[in-house]
C-alpha cells in the first residue's frame, strides 16, 4: 500500500524526532513541511525542537572546559 503524500501528526511527529538521529530523505522532509504549512500546531512542534537543538548545542559549547587546560 502507498503511502498518502500528506503525513498524519502523528507521521509528521515521528518524522521530526527521526530527523534528529537521521538526514530525512528528500521526500519525507517534503512531506513534512507540506504538512507543516497546514498545522500550525505541528509547525510549533518543529519549531520548539529546533530551539531545543540550538539550546543544547549552546549548553554544549559553555560546558566543555576549555581547551588550555585551566581548571577553575
Amino acid at each position: 500500500m502507498r503511502k498518502m503524500l500528506l503525513p498524519d501528526c502523528k507521521e509528521t511527529t515521528r518524522l521530526v524526532l527521526e530527523g534528529e538521529d537521521r538526514q530525512l530523505q528528500p521526500l519525507e522532509r517534503a512531506r513534512v513541511r507540506l504538512h507543516w504549512r497546514m498545522c500550525t500546531g505541528c509547525a510549533r512542534f518543529g519549531r520548539q525542537v529546533e530551539l531545543m537543538r540550538e539550546a543544547m548545542g549552546s549548553w554544549r559549547r559553555h560546558a566543555e572546559p576549555e581547551e588550555s587546560g585551566r581548571q577553575d
